[in-house]
């Protein structure tokens, strides 16, 4: 199964509006354009698949412009994907998806936004909890781990581990449910388990074979071991 959008690109298009920024990714050469839409309806795997090349492109542009192009058209798409399926966890996934790019753009208007992405993550996560390799419990929580909490947001670190843990349940080797857990973990104050989650992301990865993705998971799961160590230097 195609993964919609991967664990990092999700975390970059949710750290912008809901935690401290990170360094600024390249920008290209050239302008990247949304595609323009087509004049034939699309079918549901065509427009998961325009929304995921969206996903994609946002992540690797700075320019706020073309960002918020991408996330109308991702709007737009999700949008057209429920008007054809509305129960299938593909188009429910692809909407949240879609809503947290708007919600980068937007951010006067994240805590709705996050809201709704948490409710068709919930819809998702019942038409086919194994989607995206149990994305819509990953992704639910780390939308929990890293939006603000009430009044400001959704965001609710004990909930976020429930999510993860439901994911890590469901696909207990995929390294990005470890991951998902131990920012969970370390977020909710729970050291020794954020510890022990990065360690396993990490043999997951190691146990898979070379590919950008898996070289992505070793470093995020390497920077948690080293931010859990920091943090233990600190108290001690």
């Amino acid at each position: 199964m195609r993964r919609l959008l991967s664990c990092g690109a999700l975390g970059l298009a949710l750290s912008a509006c809901v935690t401290a920024p990170r360094s600024t990714p390249p920008t290209p050469a050239a302008p990247v354009a949304p595609a323009a839409p087509s004049a034939e309806p699309a079918s549901v795997p065509a427009l998961v698949a325009a929304i995921q090349q969206d996903a994609s492109l946002s992540e690797h542009v700075s320019d706020s412009a073309t960002r918020a192009a991408l996330a109308a058209d991702a709007d737009r798409d999700s949008q057209a994907c429920l008007e054809r399926d509305p129960q299938s966890a593909a188009c429910l996934y692809a909407r949240a998806v879609a809503l947290g790019l708007t919600a980068r753009v937007h951010p006067a208007q994240a805590g709705e936004l996050l809201g709704s992405m948490l409710d068709n993550l919930a819809r998702a996560d019942a038409a086919d909890p194994g989607y995206d390799e149990a994305g819509p419990a990953r992704v639910r929580a780390l939308v929990l781990t890293r939006a603000p909490g009430w009044p400001l947001g959704p965001g609710d670190p004990e909930a976020a581990v429930v999510a993860a843990r439901r994911a890590v349940m469901l696909r207990p080797h995929y390294p990005p449910n470890l991951l998902a857990l131990a920012e969970a973990m370390a977020r909710a104050g729970d050291e020794v388990g954020a510890r022990a989650n990065y360690a396993r992301a990490h043999d997951a990865a190691l146990a898979l074979p070379d590919s950008a993705d898996r070289g992505e998971w070793l470093h995020q799961a390497e920077l948690g071991l080293l931010r859990r160590a920091d943090e233990g230097a600190l108290r001690r």
